[in-house]
């Protein structure tokens, strides 16, 4: 397949080569088209598919023709390149062969992207965040500005009087608005994964309880009104010693439940709307995690994760059965990716990059999206930090990424990029614009003694609308602040 061909073209490519700009003004906002860094990261995305089929060498007439058709199909320029160039560099991408010097020269250049800049954090903004922080009840709040719905999930235990000591009894899955209750609903024998949010209904997910690792779990979900009444609750019986599900999508009036058994099949659960099972598939994937899922098409894509491997986007068809699976790399930088959604046919992958470490410098056991911070605060003499220069240090860390991908191979077609932030949610407006959510770093805090982080803080979210041809048409800072705990 067509993805394979993409694979490390620019891995012993100069990040000098190009490092020209063009400046241009939005209304609001400075945007940098990049032809430097960021164009050779693109460009040198790992995409992992199949492979293209032999080609036959025809007469040098028919074979330009097709090296032209070829070009046109993925975006690729011919400035500059004579016949011969254009035909070699066809051979060279259509063989998987990548030996002619002048293909990875060719697809650096037709692969562009835009920076967006951002002011950095000001007094005001410091001011707020005081503020927030000594404000009551605020402290894992991570929507304290907003007015939407907030879910929360309490377990509830009781003494077993078999085991002589307290288990999980149910879950009490609450909704508030505005900091008042609305209602809650009484989930038994499930500890969640997460929810799906519709119009009309709550799907909420996760696995049975089990107390000890010689248990069976199973997946579990429910069906929640809008008005918090619980309509059906089911438990999985696929065959596993462990199940949970981990994602679910609401497609064509029916659930796509997503759920990992035992720790080594990618499973697909299709329900109709009373709660029925009507189709089950399982794939071999390995010790892969379930991040997130979407719908793509007529299937789906689905985001899975490995703390050694770092992230696998797998295509998933309508009926469950696996199609094509890719992943991002480069030579220079990590990426993390956060959400995902198609949008105008095109997949659009939210995501943060960090640079890649040095081969003498200490990943913290594996902690690579921050590695490069701790090291250096740990060099330090008694790792003495202030909150603005960690603030400082995490801004230089971490960029928030949009890639906009094509859906049939995976291969990016541009790209935005936001210095200082994290990639967050994508969703789609009521007017039918793209939203990206940017998480703008803006305050941090070192905690060393703390077993689950090491650098806390928060970030001020911005709001960045594209329109259907992927333009920029606004940006907006919310107001909202979230938190942030790496």
């Amino acid at each position: 397949m067509k993805g394979e061909k993409m694979y490390s073209i620019l891995s012993n490519i100069d990040s000098d080569i190009v490092d020209e700009a063009t400046n241009y003004k939005t209304k609001k906002n400075t945007i940098r088209f990049l032809r430097s860094k960021w164009i050779a990261v693109a460009a040198c995305l790992v995409l992992l598919m199949g492979t293209v089929s032999g080609l036959t060498i025809y007469a040098e007439a028919k074979e330009y023709k097709e090296a032209i058709s070829f070009f046109n199909e993925y975006s690729l320029t011919t400035e500059g390149l004579s016949r011969e160039e254009i035909k070699s560099i066809y051979r060279d991408i259509t063989t998987n062969l990548f030996l002619y010097e002048k293909t990875a020269e060719v697809i650096q250049k037709s692969v562009g992207g835009y920076e967006i800049f951002q002011e950095n954090p000001t007094p005001e903004d410091l001011e707020n965040l005081w503020n927030y922080r000594n404000s009551s009840n605020n402290l894992f709040n991570h929507h304290p500005n907003t007015e939407d719905a907030l879910y929360q999930f309490d377990y509830v235990e009781k003494y077993d009087d078999e085991l002589k000591f307290d288990v999980y009894d149910k879950t009490i899955f609450t909704k508030s608005v505005d900091g008042e209750v609305a209602w809650s609903v009484d989930i038994l024998n499930m500890v969640h994964e997460g929810y799906l949010e519709s119009n009309d209904f709550i799907i909420v997910y996760g696995s049975t309880y089990s107390w000890s690792s010689t248990n069976t779990t199973y997946g579990r979900i429910a069906m929640i009104s809008k008005d918090g009444k619980l309509i059906w609750d089911k438990t999985t019986s696929n065959g596993f010693k462990r199940e949970y599900v981990s994602s679910v999508v609401y497609s064509d009036n029916s659930l796509a439940v997503f759920s990992r058994g035992d720790f080594k099949y990618l499973c697909f659960t299709k329900f109709d709307m009373d709660g029925n099972s009507t189709g089950f598939t399982k794939t071999e994937v390995g010790n892969y995690g379930i991040k997130a899922a979407t719908k793509l098409g007529d299937g789906f894509l689905v985001q899975l994760n490995h703390s050694n491997t770092g992230d696998l986007l797998m295509k998933i068809a309508a009926d469950g059965t696996a199609e094509d699976s890719f992943t991002y790399t480069s030579d220079n930088d990590l990426y993390f990716i956060t959400d995902m959604i198609e949008y105008n046919g095109n997949i659009y992958l939210s995501a943060h990059s960090v640079s890649k470490l040095d081969p003498e410098e200490s990943n913290e056991g594996g902690r690579d999206d921050i590695s490069r911070v701790l090291n250096e605060i740990f060099n330090r003499k008694g790792w003495d930090i202030s909150n603005t220069e960690l603030t400082e240090l995490m801004r230089n860390n971490f960029t928030a990424a949009l890639l906009v991908c094509d859906p049939a191979n995976g291969i990016p077609q541009t790209f935005y990029t936001v210095k200082g932030s994290f990639g967050a949610k994508l969703s789609i407006s009521e007017e039918g614009s793209l939203l990206w959510n940017v998480e703008s770093i803006t305050d941090s805090f070192f905690s060393p003694m703390t077993s689950s982080f090491s650098i806390g803080g928060e970030s001020y979210v911005y709001r960045y609308a594209f329109d259907s041809n992927g333009k920029i048409i606004s940006q907006e800072k919310t107001g909202e602040i979230v938190q942030f705990r790496k």
